[in-house]
């Protein structure tokens, strides 16, 4: 089907233009069958294709139509942050002077953020969907379209609940409007799209051609195509890179762990610089020394993968900082990086030009299981990064095999095997404490009855059929947030009390706010910081919490035995007491922080690394946020002033003294301590030193910012060289 042919569908000639311009002048098999299902007549849709396959237009052309006829809203779920950017990019330019306003919205999960009510499409992740049928956002009735992007993550233990609460929720407040799920492919697409009341479009389509092959004894064995011999004289990743260069193109290598991602980087890196002409090693030199700098004071992870990024080769995976990430993600758009060794992590979303996709683990450790091999669903995701339509002609993924016998399996099990069923796990009873709380707060269900009704919608329910399992917890539940007084019953009625409501708001787990509420009754002004630090250490929303070592236990039993508790430590023997000492194990942590260790130090210490430690770190902003919340509800006057200059010392990361300086903009801690070594103490202290003397010690650009923000008008030193005249 041509393009053209789109406006007998009513899409405007303008946005078809839009489309041939992005070199679209042809619709695929899939795109085809789904207008020829009716996607442009609004009716419900799953689509199950691979990766590169053109989800993307059918879910546009949804998007056109469905704005365009009935100037209603749309809306589009993505399970991550990154794939949120990336989706709001992409539809900010192809809609610019359309008319459509194009908005993204993945923050903020305490707001109506009413602002999104004058915007068309909106980008939004599927916590913040939630998030906002929470705070009863009066413009979701608006909603016309809703767009499910990886909806097989129905699948997963962690998003998946979520997403299936916020789908069943989304067709209840809004029966009319259509829902378009995309999906990779997966088999029991036929339940999904019946639960859905959708049509289910299935396709093996891809715009250019995959290879999957497996590699063992120096060759590539690929099915279904001719494979070749590599250089024996190398190991195994070195012969697929050397190949791979040779070729002039670029990979991913998906390992098991953090370590072997950054370790076979180290190893490919070497081999690679042979690789690099004279100006790659300058830009890439350039790129390491950006990479390296991120941080005010550089970790030793931060120099490794500097020293990867200077030979061509990056490590990604989440102890990285999102800066960090981004700088690699771009640089291998654009060429620069030949090759990344990444976690699973990477093999969901955004694109990526890797011609070539190596799974060299297979097996994965799964807590309580040991070593086990991945799912199917999970190596096809893999897969489906290889040969992307904009950058390669066909693609190629490999699989690592030990011996002749392994070889076999893998072909079976992964090249021929077909991906497991989708199944919920909406029976998660953490995960269902804090949707019931939500829906009653919410004035959604008001009633048992109502609430059961509501779970008999869900996928769950239409998956087993039977969901006595389900009601058996959910009485449990309630008669537990009624326990917590966050629900109120009277006759057949359930209603939220106002600090349920606000408990609902806050986005976090009921017990984790019980044991906010416990703890705020026994605080006082005097509570010292490490005391409130552990209250939000131990809670659900901070795990993982850390392992705590033999070398660390004299340690944290120390620090234990020095410490105020607002609830009664429990006994050696106690059940809970490995969970309490890891959670004082990881409130040191945060204290270590507002104590103003490095990065690097806090590495060597605790073993948490940069991407980690920022995202405890925004978990605890949250978990602070939500205490100071509570602890107004409740009146608990004398805490908060400790509780808020605690966020902010979190925040920055600083010792009480520097909270004056680092407000100011460009005044992290280590500017900020520097000016404290200077007896820089306070606003008044900066104005009285005059600009040049200021510039000697934070540098020039600084001090002209801080003496802007001062009000201060001077003429502003340019040059480096100028901090030495006086």
């Amino acid at each position: 089907m041509k393009i053209d042919s789109l406006k007998d569908h009513g899409i405007p000639v303008e946005f078809i233009e839009k489309l041939k311009q992005q070199k679209i002048n042809q619709l695929n098999e899939p795109q085809v069958k789904s207008i020829e299902n009716g996607l442009l007549s609004f009716k419900n849709q799953v689509v199950s294709a691979p990766t590169a396959s053109g989800k993307t237009l059918i879910a546009t052309l949804a998007m056109i139509k469905k704005l365009k006829t009935e100037g209603s809203k749309a809306i589009y779920l993505v399970p991550l942050v990154a794939l949120a950017g990336e989706k709001w990019q992409y539809y900010k330019k192809l809609f610019q002077g359309s008319g459509i306003k194009v908005t993204i919205s993945t923050g903020d999960l305490d707001s109506t953020s009413q602002w999104l009510a004058n915007y068309d499409l909106i980008i939004l992740t599927t916590e913040k969907c939630d998030s906002l049928m929470r705070h009863e956002a009066d413009w979701i009735k608006d909603i016309g379209l809703v767009v499910v992007d990886e909806i097989h993550l129905l699948n997963d233990p962690s998003r998946g609940p979520t997403l299936e609460i916020t789908l069943t929720r989304l067709r209840e407040t809004i029966p009319n409007a259509q829902i378009l799920g995309l999906s990779a492919t997966i088999s029991n697409v036929d339940e999904i799209a019946k639960w859905l009341n959708a049509k289910s479009i299935k396709s093996d389509f891809r715009p250019i051609e995959l290879y999957e092959g497996v590699y063992f004894d120096n060759k590539l064995e690929f099915f279904g195509r001719e494979g070749y011999d590599l250089n024996a004289a190398l190991s195994t990743e070195q012969s697929i890179l050397e190949n791979t260069n040779k070729l002039r193109k670029q990979c991913f290598y998906f390992v098991s762990t953090r370590r072997n991602a950054e370790s076979l980087a180290e190893k490919l890196g070497k081999f690679n610089r042979t690789f690099l002409g004279k100006n790659e090693r300058q830009e890439l030199s350039k790129l390491s020394d950006k990479i390296l700098n991120v941080l005010e004071s550089p970790t030793s992870q931060c120099k490794k993968l500097a020293d990867c990024i200077r030979n061509g080769v990056a490590f990604h995976h989440a102890g990285l900082l999102g800066k960090q990430k981004g700088l690699i993600e771009d640089n291998f758009r654009n060429g620069l990086v030949r090759s990344i060794c990444a976690t699973p992590t990477l093999a969901m979303g955004i694109s990526m030009p890797a011609f070539r996709v190596i799974i060299r683990d297979i097996k994965r450790y799964y807590s309580g299981y040991g070593m086990r091999y991945i799912p199917v669903l999970e190596y096809k995701q893999f897969v489906g990064r290889a040969g992307r339509p904009e950058y390669d002609s066909w693609g190629e993924s490999i699989l690592v095999a030990k011996n002749e016998t392994d070889s076999h399996k893998l072909t079976e099990t992964y090249i021929l095997g077909d991906p497991e069923d989708i199944y919920s796990k909406l029976s998660l009873e953490p995960v269902l404490r804090m949707h019931t709380l939500a829906l009653i707060a919410s004035g959604f269900i008001d009633s048992r009855k109502s609430l059961i009704g509501f779970f008999k919608k869900t996928f769950y329910a239409h998956q087993y059929g039977d969901i006595t399992d389900i009601e058996e917890k959910l009485d449990k539940i309630l008669e537990m947030l009624i326990d917590f007084k966050f629900l109120q019953h009277k006759k057949d009625k359930i209603f939220p009390t106002k600090i349920g409501k606000r408990v609902s708001e806050l986005y976090i787990d009921p017990i984790t706010a019980y044991h906010f509420v416990r703890s705020l009754k026994k605080s006082n002004e005097s509570t010292p910081d490490f005391t409130l630090i552990h209250v939000i250490s131990k809670t659900l929303e901070m795990q993982p919490l850390l392992t705590v070592t033999n070398n660390d236990f004299k340690e944290v039993d120390d620090k234990i035995a020095r410490s105020i508790f607002l609830e009664k430590s429990p006994e050696e023997h106690d059940e809970d007491y490995d969970s309490f000492v890891r959670s004082v194990k990881t409130a040191m942590l945060f204290e270590s922080w507002v104590h103003e260790k490095t990065e690097d130090q806090l590495l060597s210490q605790f073993r948490v690394t940069p991407g980690e430690l920022y995202t405890r770190l925004k978990n605890a902003d949250w978990l602070l946020y939500s205490l100071n919340e509570l602890g107004v509800l409740l009146g608990v006057k004398k805490t908060l002033g400790s509780i808020r200059k605690l966020r902010v010392r979190l925040k920055y990361g600083v010792k009480e003294e520097l909270l004056p300086l680092v407000r100011l903009e460009q005044i992290g801690r280590i500017r900020g301590r520097r000016l404290f070594d200077h007896n820089l103490k306070s606003m008044s202290d900066l104005r009285e030193i005059s600009l040049l003397n200021l510039s000697k010690i934070v540098g020039p650009q600084v001090a002209n910012t801080i003496k802007k923000q001062l009000g201060e008008k001077h003429e502003e030193i340019k040059e480096e060289k100028q901090m030495t005249l006086g």
